[in-house]
């Protein structure tokens, strides 16, 4: 693998295609003499690795790992394959990192909003039974690559797996001997590695409220967590599809969007989904007392607002 800030001598491929309802993208720089072979071995790579992904955790598939667990019986013992394994075992430090603001066992409150797979009747949900008898990520039960079926249990990992699934690519690539430097980008999150051809780093497009911020990524991914890709307007009322923990509905604490940077794709998109739950302030908090380089995008009495962590700023500062 070469150096991170060595400027690659190759050739600037790029490949595409859909997955997990979305697209992806791949810029690579190829040192080999035999790119186009090359290419559609690693397309076929990426959407094999894609393909197992989303076999183990969509909760569009109705033959997927994470949908039988879901309906399983109470006691039942699954064995859990990779990557779901190190998915889960993620998706539960991030609940304990955050205190519960991340929390991957929503998905029966995602699924009565309708922002799931089940159809679901036009108006407001009653969560109420909802509030009484779910159990959340504490009650998560693993020994080993065993996790148990509860009563009241159900797991949703959309908001960490697409993140890990970049970073899965991202790593793949790296594994290449005639790879030099790539971008990943899946549905928005992304993670870069290396620097381009021309000598300039993977710059990439964060839109904020009223303009777009340039950031570098070299060594690292930034993840989106928003309010306007999904959502739904009912008696006037917004409502989106990140779901309060606490209040298993929608959450309402003015946040627009948050945008995380991190080393891990996988950690960089819980943490984005975490900080919408948070709020401004807590999030900012949060941010200050983790070094969490970010961006968020709020709602306040005075208008739409944009804060920029210091972890962040500092990286603005350097390059000044």
């Amino acid at each position: 693998m070469p150096n991170e800030l060595e400027v690659p001598s190759g050739e600037w491929l790029s490949l595409s295609g859909n997955a997990y309802g979305t697209t992806w993208r791949v810029d690579v720089v190829h040192a080999g003499d035999t790119s186009k072979s090359w290419l559609s071995q690693v397309q076929r790579q990426i959407e094999g690795m894609l393909t197992v992904i989303d076999a183990q955790m969509s909760l569009w598939r109705a033959d997927s790992d994470i949908v039988a667990f879901n309906a399983a019986p109470d006691g039942t013992r699954f064995v859990l394959a990779e990557p779901m394994l190190q998915v889960v075992s993620h998706a539960l430090a991030i609940a304990r990192f955050t205190n519960g603001a991340f929390d991957p066992t929503l998905c029966e409150a995602v699924e009565r909003w309708g922002f799931g797979a089940r159809a679901v009747a036009a108006g407001l949900p009653d969560t109420m039974d909802l509030q009484q008898e779910r159990r959340d990520w504490r009650h998560v039960m693993c020994d080993g690559d065993v996790i148990t079926a509860r009563a009241g249990l159900t797991l949703d990992l959309c908001a960490i797996a697409k993140g890990h699934a970049v970073d899965a690519v991202m790593e793949m690539l790296q594994s290449e001997p005639d790879a030099q430097a790539a971008l990943v980008e899946i549905g928005g999150e992304l993670k870069g590695w290396g620097l381009r051809p021309d000598g300039m780093p993977w710059w990439v497009s964060i839109e904020g409220a009223d303009t777009e911020t340039l950031v570098a990524l070299c060594g690292w991914a930034v993840a989106t967590s928003g309010d306007c890709r999904r959502s739904f307007t009912h008696e006037g009322r917004d409502y989106c599809h990140a779901i309060d923990p606490q209040t298993l509905s929608p959450v309402q604490t003015g946040v627009m969007s948050v945008s995380v940077f991190d080393p891990s794709c996988w950690r960089a998109d819980a943490l984005a989904t975490a900080m919408m739950v948070m709020g401004r302030q807590q999030a900012l908090a949060f941010a200050e007392t983790h070094n969490i380089p970010c961006i968020l995008n709020c709602r306040t009495s005075g208008g739409i607002t944009e804060d920029i962590s210091r972890a962040l700023q500092r990286w603005f500062d350097t390059d000044d």
